[in-house]
């Protein structure tokens, strides 16, 4: 199957452009603190990752994807292979944190071991305890950073 290399932009262009119309009553249904919380999470994660620390960056997904990996050592390995720019960042720079759908999305600027632009969307989840959790990530290339 052959993927068109517009692809991810045209996904990251819809993406953004959902963002840009969502509703400001959404995105004000954070709390003070909820970006301090969910930005440390993801840096805490990226940390573990760095340190090859499965059981602590599997102890930052949401319950229900630890259930869908099953193990901290496959949750490793799916990100090491499949996330390479989220397992060993060049570098990384919060961006926003939206509302999109009723689904908190932090997005972190990342460049990758060879100094390309990548752009993570973290889905975040509100647990009921009131911490925060990944729900999920997404990789698109980063159009804002390429020069």
């Amino acid at each position: 199957m052959v993927v068109s290399p517009l692809r991810p932009l045209v996904a990251a262009l819809m993406l953004l452009l959902g963002l840009a119309i969502s509703p400001a009553s959404r995105a004000q249904s954070l709390i003070d603190g909820d970006r301090d919380a969910i930005r440390g999470i993801i840096q805490a994660q990226l940390d573990a990752f760095a340190k090859d620390d499965a059981a602590t960056a599997f102890g930052f997904a949401t319950p229900s994807l630890q259930t869908q990996f099953g193990s901290a050592s496959r949750f490793l390995a799916a990100v090491r292979e499949a996330y390479a720019p989220v397992y060993r960042p060049g570098s990384v720079w919060f961006g926003a944190l939206k509302t999109v759908e009723g689904t908190v999305a932090q997005f972190v600027h990342l460049t990758d071991r060879k100094g390309d632009s990548v752009l993570a969307v973290y889905f975040m989840e509100r647990q009921k305890d009131g911490s925060w959790r990944i729900a999920g990530c997404r990789l698109l290339k980063d159009p804002g950073l390429d020069s």
